[in-house]
């Protein structure tokens, strides 16, 4: 997410044929505002009726292209007014909800091509422990630097949600790690005694990234469990009380109340004063991800609200932490 590219003006008498999302010319003369967010409107619109005829999203020139195009005119900063103009247009919200499970499996994609790429490239190399460049290669993942300014961003708000005697969190969850973990890496690095433990329903993402963790150097710090957290009773029998932070990745249930079953069920697992950290989106940046709406009913299931963070950078999730209350 590194780079940026210019938003260049269209004729919007040249715009495409309106399709099933898009909205009705307005009966009055339109503002500046308006027009401007109908533009933004029609050109992600049109990078979805591409997106959607490309049969595998499987990184290639043209699926690089389309998606760096969408994020940068996602992560581009809008004032209220613009974000009101824009919402209100006919058809947003049906975009929005048909771009993300394409923006979910191109993300997918690229993580799990990435992932066999760097294992790949230690398969011929003689000798043990994790090789210099195969942390190099992954370095070059396109989106590493987000990833680090991301978890470095949740581990502050961590670090300052827990209880001031606290020692750093010794034992981690992930939820939805896929098949390239970069955020337990990361975390991994920050906490060096921390053991993190990565869930996922995808037996063959939990494959290759465990694979990928050993050529690391990251294997004995990491368990790997194929699991669903929605369910109370689960296959896993982890003892969850032993966790004193949660991650849970952002596309981990795709709306506010798919989030809440899974931390309605969490919340009979763990701990009283757990960490629960979730990836959230604001804005334009919904687009890309789901956003997690705060309501009355989190403290219902036995949450706390403590922080909730809009990163106005390159970085695209927002960052709420919850606290699992005590009985």
């Amino acid at each position: 997410m590194t780079t940026v590219f210019k938003l260049t003006t269209t004729n919007l008498s040249q715009a495409p044929a309106p399709s099933q999302h898009s909205a009705t010319t307005p009966l009055t003369t339109p503002t500046e505002l308006a027009l401007s967010a109908h533009q933004l409107f029609t050109e992600i619109e049109s990078i979805y009726n591409e997106l959607r005829t490309i049969a595998s999203l499987a990184p290639r020139d043209r699926v690089n292209n389309l998606l760096t195009r969408l994020v940068s005119l996602c992560i581009s900063p809008h004032s209220t007014t613009f974000m009101s103009h824009f919402s209100s247009i006919l058809g947003v919200k049906e975009l929005c909800a048909d771009l993300r499970p394409l923006c979910a499996a191109a993300e997918g994609e690229l993580e799990r091509h990435w992932a066999r790429r760097i294992i790949d490239s230690t398969a011929n190399i003689q000798g043990e422990g994790p090789n210099q460049d195969t942390k190099s290669l992954l370095h070059t993942f396109p989106y590493y630097q987000n990833y680090i300014d991301l978890s470095r961003l949740e581990c502050s708000i961590l670090e300052a949600s827990l209880a001031c005697s606290s020692t750093p969190p010794a034992k981690i969850a992930f939820i939805g790690s896929g098949p390239l973990p970069l955020t337990s890496l990361c975390v991994s690095d920050r906490y060096p005694n921390a053991t993190v433990h990565n869930i996922d329903r995808d037996a063959s993402a939990l494959e290759v990234s465990q694979e990928l963790c050993n050529q690391l150097g990251y294997g004995p710090r990491m368990t790997f469990a194929d699991e669903d957290v929605s369910q109370v009773d689960s296959k896993e029998k982890k003892d969850w009380k032993t966790f004193e932070v949660v991650f849970l990745a952002a596309l981990v249930g795709m709306d506010t109340h798919s989030k809440l079953s899974i931390l309605s069920s969490l919340a009979l697992k763990l701990q009283p004063g757990t960490l629960v950290v979730i990836r959230s989106a604001q804005g334009l940046r919904s687009v890309l991800y789901p956003v997690f709406e705060l309501t009355d009913d989190i403290e219902k299931i036995g949450y706390e609200v403590l922080v909730e963070s809009h990163p106005w950078t390159k970085v695209v999730n927002s960052i709420i932490v919850l606290r699992v209350k005590e009985e």
